[in-house]
C-alpha cells in the first residue's frame, strides 16, 4: 500500500529545486553583471575617443591662429619696409 511521496524525498526535491533555482539567479546575474561591466567600459571608450577628438580640434584651431597670426606679423612687417622705402 502506497501512501504517496515519501516526506524526506519530497523535501530532498524541493531543496534540489530550489539550488537549482539559486543556480540559475546566480548564473544570471553574473551574465547581467558582466554585460554591465562591458557596457560601462564601452561608454568609457567612446568617452576617451570623444576627449581625444576634442583635444585633437583645439590643437588644430591653435595651430591655425598661430599660423594666422605669423601671417598678419609678416604682412606688418613688409607694410612697415614698403613705408620706410617710400619716405624720405
Amino acid at each position: 500500500m502506497d501512501s504517496g511521496p515519501n516526506p524526506a524525498e519530497s523535501n530532498e526535491a524541493s531543496q534540489k529545486q530550489q539550488r537549482e533555482k539559486n543556480a540559475r539567479g546566480a548564473k544570471d546575474q553574473r551574465r547581467q553583471e558582466a554585460e554591465d561591466r562591458l557596457e560601462h567600459k564601452r561608454i568609457r571608450q567612446e568617452e576617451r575617443e570623444e576627449r581625444e577628438q576634442i583635444r585633437q580640434e583645439e590643437q588644430e584651431e591653435r595651430g591655425q591662429v598661430r599660423q594666422e597670426e605669423r601671417e598678419d606679423r609678416k604682412r606688418e612687417r613688409q607694410k612697415a619696409r614698403g613705408q620706410e622705402e617710400s619716405s624720405p
